[in-house]
């Protein structure tokens, strides 16, 4: 046996952990998931017997418009959400990358919120933004009171607010993995463009912006695929309300495990990771594409 051959070998064994860890935690719910979906499994019966695709049935058709609606709802809150995150993440990673004194407190303070619960800082911003919230009384105080919005129970705001509270939470993650591509640039192409002369803005968007923008096209995929799957923060400020206007894909799957119809959940959840991983790909491959075109150029 070559040493070339060895060396392969050991490439694939150093793969065996995380394939299992995989396996376990993802792959195998996935199957038993679809399974359930196929059969009138219930919390009550305590039996599954297999009916085909009745659970699909009457998920796109008796509830067809209540899920579609969802679904429509999810991807409006994951393409604000990604486009939130991404902005303010972005911007928030360039103003990090200069220097100053305090940066690094401030760097740990911006993603000092990932680490609070989600459940918390969602009740806590409900009370906060209620119609007679501390937002709303400052508001007031400042002699703004014509801006006080009754955030969380609009039918028009209560979508954007929760999104602008994930936002909150989320952004540090955006904020690293830019910052840490920011502070990847080599220093002769920033000096070179110096002596180009080169300002602070065609710096940013002509220099930096580009050379990180395979960064950002990560944290906007993660961002958007975190926004299809949202549910805490939903949960915790409106529960899907008011009326249906915040219902979103996971609002509706949780609703339906309150049925105690196991099958019919995990149908409407198979629907959810299919759209899913097919909008995750699409996406990945028309970055790939876009990023061979560029390179090409």
């Amino acid at each position: 046996m070559t040493s070339s051959t060895i060396n392969h070998a050991y490439t694939r064994w150093f793969l065996v952990p995380a394939a299992l860890v995989f396996t376990i935690f993802f792959v195998l719910p996935a199957v038993l998931g679809l399974y359930l979906s196929l059969t009138n499994a219930s919390t009550l019966s305590g039996r599954a017997d297999f009916i085909g695709f009745a659970n699909f049935e009457l998920l796109l058709g008796d509830n067809g418009g209540d899920f579609l609606n969802s679904i429509g709802i999810q991807f409006i809150y994951a393409l604000v959400l990604t486009a939130a995150k991404t902005v303010v993440g972005v911007g928030i990673a360039l103003f990090l990358n200069r220097a100053f004194v305090g940066r690094h407190a401030l760097r740990a303070i911006v993603y000092m919120p990932m680490m609070f619960s989600t459940i918390v800082v969602g009740v806590t911003f409900y009370f906060l933004l209620s119609q007679e919230g501390l937002f709303n009384e400052s508001l007031r105080w400042l002699g703004l009171g014509f801006l006080t919005q009754d955030w969380f129970g609009s039918f028009d705001l209560a979508l954007y607010t929760a999104a602008a509270v994930e936002t909150w939470i989320g952004v540090g993650w955006t904020v690293v993995i830019v910052l840490a591509a920011l502070q990847g640039i080599p220093e002769d192409v920033i000096e070179a463009a110096t002596l180009d002369g080169a300002n602070g803005l065609q710096m940013t968007f002509f220099i930096r912006i580009p050379l990180v923008a395979h960064a950002i096209a990560l944290t906007s995929l993660l961002s958007f695929i975190a926004g299809m799957k949202a549910f805490e923060i939903i949960y915790a400020t409106t529960a899907g309300g008011p009326g249906t206007s915040t219902q979103v894909m996971t609002m509706f799957i949780a609703k339906a495990l309150g049925t105690t119809n196991l099958g019919y959940a995990a149908a409407a959840q198979f629907v959810q990771f299919a759209l899913i991983a097919g909008l995750a790909v699409a996406i990945q491959l028309t970055i790939t594409r876009i990023a061979k075109r560029r390179q090409a150029t």
